[in-house]
């Protein structure tokens, strides 16, 4: 079960927005992943977020974290830095359950 209110709140900030939307493009070309296949599915580099975003990396992190308890990316440690993959299971059943709440039958 999804909790609405919260990735409601969390994508309510224009920071996180644009976060979410980054790994929406998946554009990423910071940092290679390794030489594995299974390693190339669509996702962003810590880095790349303090990069496109201008501000330190506690406060990148601070966002990561609201839109990761919110459930809608998801985290794997990569040596020093952290690969962020969005999570469009939630967006989808989010979407879902707001066309279920406020579409007028």
């Amino acid at each position: 079960m999804i909790d609405t209110v919260k990735i409601a709140k969390a994508l309510s900030d224009p920071i996180r927005y644009k976060i979410m939307l980054m790994l929406a493009q998946g554009k990423g070309e910071c940092c290679p992943i390794s030489g594995q296949e299974e390693d190339f599915r669509p996702g962003l580099c810590n880095c790349e977020f303090v990069a496109a975003t201008g501000m330190i990396q506690s406060r990148v992190s601070y966002h990561m974290k609201e839109l990761v308890d919110a459930g809608l990316i998801t985290e794997e440690p990569r040596g020093k830095w952290k690969m962020y993959f969005i999570n469009t299971k939630t967006l989808k059943q989010y979407c879902e359950q707001l066309a279920q709440d406020f579409v007028v039958k």
